[in-house]
């Protein structure tokens, strides 16, 4: 079995964070708690206690073909653009991958954020299905580091560069699975105390013999799965 990375999300509605996910992003039950969109698998569990937020496993990105078309039919079964990070719907980022790389969020369950991702010029068999984690950090050398130390290994490595400053980026990958680390120049230089239940709150390695549980800075946290 080839490693992947299970994220789990924590809602205080099950039962309609399934309904979204399956009605708007075309996930379709696997197993009690779990669903599947291709290649990516999520696992949904109930928030032990207040309210959730965003952490540092910031979003979970979907790849498909054409951004502009899965955004379209995300939007005609009752999807929402998430207006905080692409208001203006779709962007790109030229200096990602071989030919860039189209994007826009969408809100998942409970405001939880979901991307569309693609990759122009360069097709991909069996989409949709898993494009990578997203992990937003203060301490980017820290969290590299950390997952590195994992038997990660590294795909790409960028600084983007905009008006509000240099974002240094890069891609790991494990098995199947794609973690994208990055900090924002805004990302405080020490993680602020968790007020919220992180929507993503972790991550299960599923088909890693040997991996162990452990924990990592800023509140990441690599669970060993039962498979």
């Amino acid at each position: 079995m080839t490693a992947e990375l299970i994220p789990v999300l924590v809602l205080r509605d099950l039962a309609a964070a399934s309904a979204l996910l399956t009605g708007v992003f075309g996930f379709t039950q696997r197993s009690q708690g779990r669903l599947a969109l291709g290649s990516q698998e999520i696992a949904l569990e109930a928030v032990p206690t207040g309210a959730t937020g965003h952490g540092t496993i910031d979003h979970l990105a979907l790849a498909v073909d054409d951004v502009p078309a899965a955004l379209a039919e995300a939007l005609a079964r009752g999807g929402r653009i998430d207006g905080a990070v692409t208001p203006d719907g779709p962007r790109f980022i030229p200096e990602f991958w071989s030919r860039g790389a189209a994007f826009v969020f969408l809100e998942g369950p409970e405001g939880a954020r979901m991307e569309l991702c693609a990759r122009p010029g360069d097709p991909r068999p069996g989409l949709p299905g898993h494009d990578h984690i997203g992990i937003a950090c203060a301490d980017f050398a820290a969290v590299r580091a950390f997952f590195l130390a994992q038997g990660f290994t590294e795909l790409a490595a960028h600084r983007l560069r905009d008006a509000s400053g240099e974002t240094p980026v890069c891609f790991l990958a494990l098995g199947q699975s794609v973690v994208e680390i990055y900090s924002p120049p805004d990302r405080a230089p020490a993680a602020p105390p968790q007020t919220a239940v992180p929507h993503w709150r972790r991550l299960i390695v599923e088909g890693a013999p040997g991996f162990r549980t452990v924990e990592g800075p800023e509140g990441l946290l690599l669970e060993r799965g039962q498979r």
